[in-house]
């Protein structure tokens, strides 16, 4: 074939290639070796070729099988150099001929590397009487060790670092710099004693070995390094090399040999050419050297090719921009194969691009690829496109501790720090590992019985044995809910944790905690399978590709720790250990091994460099996700770096802008965008605003993803729901209700058919906090104690220090809630005080005749009832005042002459009658809110109807609207409508039962005709 019989070595001059960016880089590179081979001397196994990372190496390797058929073939020997700064730090020159590493200082290992740095910046924290959170510690630790990294790389010397400081810089960067003094002073010590260096080091040292065995003794066979830009100084000096063997050949990745000579100087660290640039500089090869392999199968996209590359030219030659004449040409020339998709939201541009590379599998044997930098972006595909079932690969991979058993680690963690709060408690119990060593059907039903009947509501006392007081209080008053299993289930699962607890309250070291911690996690996730046999936890804690990355990571964590018994400077609280736990795995990341899609898959620009599918979606082009943020160097200012010697971190941006231009120039391509992310306004990445200022227009848009998206959950037609009209037989409808059931019945029916028929109850929240209720109902109780003990006394008899003491007993439900005791208490001893005093001159004419007793009244066959909080007589009349306390709104005299507040006006009618015990009948003298709110009005007294007719004709109207809801509903042809009136009713503890939301947008479309009849109109 022609296009093989391009390679070839040349032993006269440096033997440089570039493989055009229209090509498939790594087929094109497969496409080259096997063409050479097959004219030379060299069988296919004599090559070896160097890559940039191990990704790099799976890429080719695929691309040789690709192109050979799958026939079975020994391949030439691939080697990852470890040139990209932002992978792991690795050079895998085993097996090279010649090449001993066996005298070379062995690296630190990273787990022991951070844990020493993190016992340092402790160590000088603490001299400056600072302090610093261990998880912080962790992370400054990383942050300090990258640093150290890059100055290796760079070969550059720490004894620059005291003349960076002029005088006119900031005081903080000297802190700074004195911080420093960790890798400076202290670090060289460390790894002597350790007798290992820094993986950068040991990185350079081993480049250079190779570099000097082979100037020494070339190698005899084919070696070729392709596809590194050379941004690591070893790595160029290693290239030069190989560029200059007998049979060495260096293939860079897209160079762009044509660019102007003037643009080509103005080059900049964030323009795609910048690495190679200073690669070629290094090499001492100018560009007319380079040989560009090309088909001329791809001139097809040379035009959007040239547009790519006159858009990201550097800013001080755009001014010829006008007389390229980009905007003259039509899409389907420029933009040939390109278009653009911008969504609303991440989401959805996540689901469009499902849709995409859905469709793309309509044609046989297409392939279809996602890059993109955004992790939850490509999460987030992943899970839309299990809409059809397709499993598909991340080479970006994913955290660890998003798997199944890092949640877990975490969880249990979370719980003790926790000291068992119910969320966290329940979110172990619900996590699908845990069984605590019964089969997962039998702990499930224990989980939904905890649940429903122990953990709602307020929370209990702290700690698991709170909530095995909670459970055996609640057992004690309702033994049909809680069994006396689900007692010794909480003392199994207490005992579990007791380990872990213990290693908390007695000190113990980091080590010993987190063993202890695995050790609780193995036994939450123990199981009894059908048959009764145990499996043990670690079977099945440890198990798929994170749970296998987790242990690795936690038995070398484990290992060096062994020699490290001061690895804590003083003993880990439990929150400091479950941040610092969080902090040491969060970079732990798990990539899949075996591909799940034979077509589809999604890529990370580095994976994206040497290989392309045959449809192409460049995911997130906005600033901040592509390129991406660079965010603040933590040790030194632009300035200082420039003056150190490292390379401007705005360099990253340059490497991902050559991603960007790799990755585009497939035959199919879609970029991707959100409008906004987070919530917030999303910009436009810097070159698709280049590139569309260059072509004069937009990109053309690819609409049709965004629409076929929304037609997924688009049905045929839209049928408006109609109000729930339920009409039970009369036997089944109420025949006993209180006054405030009576107000519900009257505003909202729906709401008591689902109490009172179907039984239904709404669920308290879980660890629900004490609202306005709670406060309420706690308030009452003080003030009903105390006016229930004081009835009988005189004004003069009354003490507030008693009524204090009442009020601390109420309060004491929500002592270990400080902040909304401290809230609460003082208002309550404001209104106690007032109250008090009021007293004093009210009892001086009324007397106490009932507190917090239930009347009832008969209509026929319904029973009416009320709980009145008080009811005072007037000595001079006999004359009866019916009093309600409040902590919050009290009705308006409009609303209670509507009679949308009859509880009041319902409790005098039993009270007129004669209702309620030891009471005879009396008038209605008043009815009468006394509103306890503490602060500057501590109390008050509210009287909505003041006139003695009104306030009789306000009796009479709310016992007439009794008969008549009574006897409405006494029709079975009568609904228990939902919300008849909006407006009175707001929202209700059963609208989402009666999908008032559904309804009610039907109501706002169709006007009246969808509102359904009104009942209760006769109250």
């Amino acid at each position: 074939s022609g296009a093989w019989s391009l390679l070839e070595f040349s032993s006269r001059y440096p033997t440089v290639y570039s493989i055009d960016a229209t090509e498939v880089f790594a087929d094109r590179l497969v496409a080259e070796i096997l063409g050479n081979a097959a004219t030379s001397d060299f069988a296919l196994e004599d090559y070896t070729i160097l890559v940039p990372n191990r990704r790099g190496q799976l890429a080719l390797r695929e691309a040789f099988l690709r192109a050979l058929n799958q026939k079975s073939a020994l391949l030439p020997m691939i080697r990852p150099i470890g040139d990209v700064q932002e992978e792991e730090i690795t050079f895998l020159g085993a097996g090279l001929d010649g090449l001993d590493f066996s005298a070379i200082t062995p690296a630190i290992s990273e787990p022991k590397r951070l844990m020493i740095l993190k016992r340092q910046i402790e160590t000088w924290s603490e001299a400056r009487e600072s302090g610093i959170a261990p998880a912080e510690a962790w992370r400054l630790a990383r942050e300090l060790a990258r640093f150290m990294d890059q100055v290796d790389t760079e070969g550059l010397s720490y004894a620059k670092l005291e003349k960076l400081v002029p005088e006119e810089l900031a005081h903080h960067w000297e802190a700074t710099l004195d911080f420093l003094k960790i890798v400076v002073e202290h670090w060289p010590l460390i790894l002597e004693s350790e007798q290992a260096q820094n993986p950068a080091a040991r990185r350079n040292q081993l480049m250079e070995a190779l570099f000097a065995l082979w100037q020494v003794k070339p190698p005899a066979s084919p070696v070729i390094a392709a596809g590194s830009t050379g941004t690591i100084p070893t790595t160029a000096k290693l290239l030069k090399l190989v560029s200059n063997l007998e049979y060495g050949a260096v293939i860079l990745p897209g160079l762009d040999s044509e660019m102007d000579e003037d643009a080509w100087e103005n080059v900049d660290v964030t323009h795609p050419q910048f690495a190679m640039k200073m690669l070629l500089e290094t090499m001492a090869v100018s560009r007319d050297e380079v040989t560009v392999l090309s088909s001329p199968a791809n001139k097809a996209k040379e035009t959007f090719h040239y547009l790519l590359k006159d858009a990201l030219r550097p800013a001080e030659n755009t001014n010829i921009w006008r007389d390229l004449g980009f905007a003259d040409m039509p899409d389907s020339h420029v933009f040939k194969g390109v278009r653009k998709l911008a969504a609303p939201n991440r989401r959805q541009e996540a689901e469009a691009i499902a849709v995409a590379m859905r469709a793309s599998l309509e044609t046989p044997d297409k392939t279809a690829a996602l890059v993109t930098p955004d992790r939850r972006l490509a999460r987030y595909v992943r899970f839309a496109l299990k809409r059809w079932g397709i499993e598909i690969d991340d080479t970006g991979g994913d955290k660890a501790l998003l798997g199944p058993t890092g949640r877990l680690l975490v969880l249990v963690s979370n719980a003790v720090a926790d000291n068992f709060a119910p969320i966290s408690f329940i979110a172990i119990l619900q996590h699908p590992l845990a069984c605590f060593g019964v089969s997962r059907a039998d702990f499930l039903t224990f989980v939904r019985r905890i649940d429903s009947h122990v953990l709602r509501g307020a929370r209990p006392k702290a700690g698991l044995s709170g909530i095995i007081a909670r459970v055996k209080s609640v057992r004690a008053k309702s033994p049909d809910l809680i069994s006396e299993s689900d007692i010794d289930m909480l003392s199994h699962i207490q005992a579990t944790f007791e380990p872990l607890v213990h290693a908390f309250q007695k000190g113990a070291d980091f080590r010993e905690i987190l063993e202890r911690h695995v050790g609780v996690a193995e036994a939450i996730a123990k199981n009894r399978d059908e048959a009764g046999v145990l499996e043990e936890g670690a079977d099945r804690l440890w198990v798929g590709e994170a749970g296998r990355a987790l242990a690795d990571g936690l038995a070398e964590l484990l290992d060096e720790t062994s020699n490290l018994s001061d690895f804590s400077r003083k003993p880990l609280l439990a929150e400091e250990y479950t941040a610092l736990f969080r902090e040491i795995f969060s970079d732990v990341m798990v990539r899949p091994k075996w591909r799940k899609h034979p077509r589809l898959s999604i890529l990370g620009p580095i994976e994206a460099r040497l290989q392309r599918a045959d449809f192409m979606i460049l995911g997130g082009l906005s600033e901040g996700i592509w390129p991406a943020d660079l965010g603040t160097d933590p040790w030194m200012s632009r300035p200082m770096r420039r003056a150190f010697g490292l390379p401007d971190r705005a360099r990253r941006i340059g490497q991902a802008a050559h991603d960007f231009v790799q990755a585009a120039l497939a035959d199919e391509v879609l970029i991707t965008r959100s409008e906004k992310i987070d919530g917030a306004p999303a910009v436009p990445s810097r070159w698709l605003f280049k590139i569309e200022a260059l072509a004069g227009r937009e990109i053309p848009i690819a609409d049709e993803y965004l629409s076929w998206m929304a037609a997924l959950s688009d049905a045929d037609s839209v049928q408006p729901v109609s109000p729930p009209e339920p009409r039970p037989p009369v036997e089944a409808r109420p025949k006993k209700l209180s006054v405030t059931q009576v107000e519900t019945w009257m505003r909202d029916p729906y709401a008591l058919y689902a109490a009172k028929i179907l039984g239904l109850r709404p669920l308290e929240k879980i660890d629900e906090r004490p609202n306005a209720a709670h406060k309420g109902t706690i308030i009452h109780r003080a003030f009903e104690q105390f006016v229930e003990e004081t009835k009988g006394q005189g004004g003069d008899q009354l003490e507030l220090a008693r009524l204090t003491e009442l009020g601390e007993e109420a309060f004491s439900e929500i002592v270990d809630q400080p902040t909304v005791h401290a809230f609460w208490w003082p208002r309550f001893l404001d209104a106690a005080a007032a109250f008090i005093e009021h007293e004093q001159t009210w009892r001086e004419g009324h007397e106490t005749v009932l507190v917090e007793e239930t009347g009832t009244l008969e209509f026929d066959d319904f029973t009416l009832t009320a709980k009145a909080d008080r009811i005072d007589r007037d000595q001079a009349t006999g004359d009866l005042i019916i009093i309600d306390y409040k902590t919050g709104n009290v009705p308006t005299e409009r609303r209670m002459e509507a009679g949308f507040a009859p509880q009041l006006p319902l409790e005098a009618v039993i009270a007129r009658l004669g209702g309620f015990p030891n009471i005879p009948e009396a008038d209605i003298q008043k009815l009468m809110f006394w509103l306890i709110k503490g602060g500057a009005k501590p109390l008050e007294f509210k009287e909505p109807i003041k006139k003695p007719e009104d306030l009789a004709a306000v009796i009479d109207a709310a016992q007439e609207g009794l008969k008549r809801l009574i006897t409405a509903f006494s029709d079975a042809g009568t609904p228990y409508l939902s919300n008849p009136r909006p407006r009175e009713t707001g929202y209700g503890d059963y609208d989402h039962l009666a999908r008032v939301k559904e309804w009610r947008l039907g109501e706002a479309l169709d006007g009246d005709a969808a509102k359904g009849p009104k009942s209760g109109d006769g109250a």
